[in-house]
């Protein structure tokens, strides 16, 4: 275990020694050792110790509060970050210079494409009753892949994000037929997810970004400013930017999750037009993610040292 999930009512964590204790409703349910853990998720209304929060700190246990409604960033405690400094301080000229920031962002967006096109591609060697859908959206994503190719030093942030628009809108027309139409998925929509694909989705990615973001920091990096999302209050901006590449991969789950049956409409409840994962849909939900998201991790990690030494060269390059 690296990750603990905490859903339940009338939860409370206590610290004993060199453990998380669990009870509920003041009864003693089990311990956690600290020592496996390296992130805790928490939703709705958990009673912590004030002594927990320091030492999920001082071992750089990430926590993350999801709302009890839906899947909604409350609180993200990071711990500690890299003594570095100098990394921030490059990640900070670069924040400042758009052709700078337009040279990593033309790497993301060319990986975020390969992604999206593997994705489809993957789905081709299942689903022969979609093969003209499918064909399509991926000799679109070979268009836009090739004219990301030969505008390599010519494309400014803004050409950028409409070469990933296209994309995204090539990627889900083909995309939304891996789903059976009694899910009623027709696109992405947030706000507020309409249909159980959507809730999965939006879950998926609000782990993500939990992740990502605790990967920024502990590499030393300043989480809200990114090189391909603006600045923007209260977003951890470059949290978004190394999210994007692997967002197809959650979309990846979250097609096997209801192409296997794990997941089924008796999962889902209707909260005033909000479609939510129940109990027990949220339950196969985190266990399928963090059976399937060590190699995920470790790829957030890569990035953000990659970046970080990257920073640090400019900064030294001064």
């Amino acid at each position: 275990m690296n990750c603990l999930y905490l859903d339940l009512k009338n939860l409370g964590v206590r610290l004993d020694g060199q453990a998380l204790i669990l009870y509920e409703n003041d009864v003693q349910k089990g311990s956690v050792p600290l020592h496996i853990l390296e992130r805790i998720v928490i939703r709705g209304n958990v009673q912590l110790e004030s002594r927990v929060l320091g030492e999920l700190s001082a071992r750089n246990i990430g926590l993350l509060v999801l709302s009890g409604r839906n899947s909604d960033v409350t609180t993200i405690l990071a711990g500690k970050t890299h003594n570095e400094s100098s990394r921030r301080l490059g990640q900070y000229r670069i924040s400042l210079d758009d052709e700078l920031r337009a040279v990593l962002a033309h790497w993301l967006v060319i990986v975020k494409v390969r992604a999206q096109r593997r994705l489809l591609c993957e789905a081709l060697l299942t689903r022969a009753d979609l093969r003209y859908s499918l064909t399509e959206a991926v000799q679109r994503l070979d268009n836009i892949l090739n004219q990301l190719r030969e505008n390599s030093d010519k494309s400014s942030l803004l050409i950028l994000r409409g070469f990933e628009g296209a994309a995204a809108s090539a990627y889900f027309s083909g995309f939304i037929g891996l789903f059976t139409p009694s899910l009623n998925f027709t696109g992405r929509n947030k706000r507020p997810p309409p249909d159980p694909v959507n809730a999965c989705l939006s879950l998926g990615y609000t782990l993500l970004y939990h992740d990502a973001a605790h990967a920024c920091h502990i590499a030393g990096l300043d989480t809200m400013l990114g090189f391909y999302h603006d600045i923007s209050f209260g977003r951890e901006s470059l949290a978004c930017d190394l999210m994007e590449p692997l967002r197809p991969l959650i979309d990846r789950w979250v097609w096997w999750l209801f192409r296997d049956r794990i997941l089924r409409k008796e999962h889902f409840c209707d909260d005033k037009g909000r479609c939510l994962l129940n109990k027990t849909g949220r339950k196969h939900f985190y266990g399928f993610y963090e059976s399937n998201c060590g190699a995920m991790r470790r790829l957030l990690r890569r990035y953000s040292y990659a970046l970080a030494r990257r920073y640090q060269t400019v900064y030294s390059g001064k």
